[in-house]
């Protein structure tokens, strides 16, 4: 209760006064007063291996984390059990100039994508930016962070998931809560991705050894990212407004000739691309910043890399 109360506060607080906010912020409450505690779910006898297998290790995963000087605080102590996409996103994108549109919000600063508590509603914001000459697109969310603010719920939809991906979303989201940029998504987003990558690293080292079947999957969907990364610095470097289309065309036959090495990879290439979904990949980007080097230079602590990067990347206050 103390936790809906918070979120409450805090859209008063914050206080655009639109209907798009108060949705949102609904939303969240509506599905953290409808959420479980991991105990409540283990004690079902309907509960699927599964969901029983990633709940029974969620508590080291959470400890991982906290090792690794992520700020765990509350976050996922209960489940959200709606297996329902958490939210809908709209990304537009300029076919005049190739870039992202950047919406303005409160606290976070510039976005280049808007979330909607309701698939329609982001149905219709994507077709309002389509009138204005935008291309535009929605795209279901499977998780989110709070920033920090209050104990997220664990999304139901991770529990379906493979194990890989949902190492990888806990800790990116987990990334999220401890360090945050406002303005400057494709910073947040990247470092997430790499950290977040680092972790499950980790995980599946420490639960299963060197030779851990998760860890070679998560290796080859690593690499197939690694592998898409180049196509996309193809494409980018070469594509025009006047041949956007043609370009876009060619560069999913590359896709779908290629051989990938996990099921990622594959979906990639079958997938239907378009301006949004490419110039959303560069935001999302682990390999967009040397994040290796500047880890390893700031010796893999989480506090000094976030020093550093505010010391040295502009636009980071």
């Amino acid at each position: 209760m103390r936790t809906l109360l918070w979120v409450s506060i805090c859209l008063w607080f914050v206080g655009c006064q639109t209907t798009w906010l108060a949705s949102n912020a609904s939303g969240v409450v509506s599905r953290m007063a409808g959420s479980k505690s991991r105990k409540e779910l283990l004690e079902s006898t309907q509960l699927p291996s599964d969901w029983k297998i990633a709940l029974e290790e969620l508590p080291a995963m959470l400890e991982l984390a906290q090792s690794f000087g992520l700020n765990v605080g509350g976050a996922y102590q209960r489940i959200d059990i709606d297996a329902n996409p958490v939210s809908y996103i709209v990304v537009a994108a300029d076919p005049k100039t190739l870039s992202l549109h950047q919406w303005e919000f409160p606290i976070v600063g510039k976005a280049p994508y808007k979330g909607f508590r309701y698939e329609s509603h982001a149905e219709a914001e994507r077709a309002r930016m389509e009138l204005k000459g935008w291309v535009a697109d929605t795209y279901p969310v499977s998780a989110f962070s709070s920033l920090g603010w209050f104990p997220e719920t664990l999304p139901g939809g991770l529990l379906y998931a493979s194990e890989t991906y949902r190492a990888r979303v806990i800790f990116h989201e987990l990334v999220h809560r401890t360090i945050f940029y406002p303005g400057r998504a494709d910073l947040n987003e990247s470092l997430a991705n790499y950290l977040g990558d680092e972790l499950a690293r980790k995980w599946f080292i420490a639960r299963d050894g060197l030779d851990s079947p998760s860890l070679k999957q998560l290796k080859k969907e690593i690499e197939d990212s690694a592998q898409l990364r180049e196509y996309l610095h193809q494409l980018i470097q070469n594509w025009s407004p006047e041949t956007i289309n043609a370009d876009i065309k060619a560069f999913e036959k590359l896709l779908h000739m290629e051989s990938w090495q996990s099921q990622i990879g594959q979906q990639n290439s079958v997938r239907k691309w378009s301006l949004p979904t490419i110039l959303m990949e560069q935001v999302y980007d682990a390999g967009a910043w040397p994040w290796a080097t500047i880890w390893e230079e700031c010796d893999r602590d989480v506090e000094v890399l976030n020093w550093h990067i505010r010391q040295n990347i502009v636009g980071t206050p």
